[in-house]
């Protein structure tokens, strides 16, 4: 779950940019939306996509109520056919489920050319996403930010963690 200070960061950053204005926007891995709903009140046309039904239902109930611009998709993005102007997500770390972050980076850096995605901080991982990033021909920038947590998982043992993520930008031109 996206921190809110962390999603209107990026968010803005991504406006300021020109990406998401009348834009198509893809969160893959959405949750409940956050991350939509922040896209959709700045003008862009937000595809809300996760496996999870009952996340699912909690923001399709939400977008409605606020005749929000968003479709809320459910589906399994190893299968999903979909082109976006831009991708901004918050992918699962990769912590529980091994490279779950690095499939869902593949996926949204083959649908879209302007990706901005959070992951877990640390050298090893670096290393793997820039060779992703370079090796489908994309620009990339980063920004190391602290994260903070509240415990959401049964496995989850703190109340709070703090730890560091990195935020890429992946750009690639026409």
């Amino acid at each position: 779950m996206t921190p809110s200070y962390l999603a209107s960061e990026i968010i803005w950053a991504a406006y300021l940019r020109g990406d998401i204005k009348n834009k198509v926007v893809a969160d893959l891995g959405c949750g409940t939306g956050k991350l939509c709903y922040g896209i959709s009140i700045l003008g862009g046309y937000c595809l809300c996509i996760d496996i999870d039904i009952e996340s699912l239902k909690i923001a399709k109930e939400f977008f409605e109520e606020k005749e929000l611009n968003v479709d809320v998709i459910n589906a399994d993005i190893n299968y999903l056919q979909i082109k976006a102007d831009t991708v901004i997500q918050n992918p699962p770390f990769g912590v529980v489920n091994k490279g779950a972050d690095l499939l869902f980076l593949s996926k949204a850096l083959d649908i879209s050319k302007t990706v901005y995605s959070i992951h877990k901080s640390n050298e090893k991982s670096r290393e793997l996403i820039y060779r992703l990033g370079n090796e489908k021909g994309f620009s990339i920038a980063i920004l190391t930010q602290k994260f903070k947590m509240n415990a959401y998982y049964p496995w989850h043992k703190k109340r709070l963690h703090e730890f560091l993520v990195d935020i890429y930008l992946f750009s690639k031109s026409n």
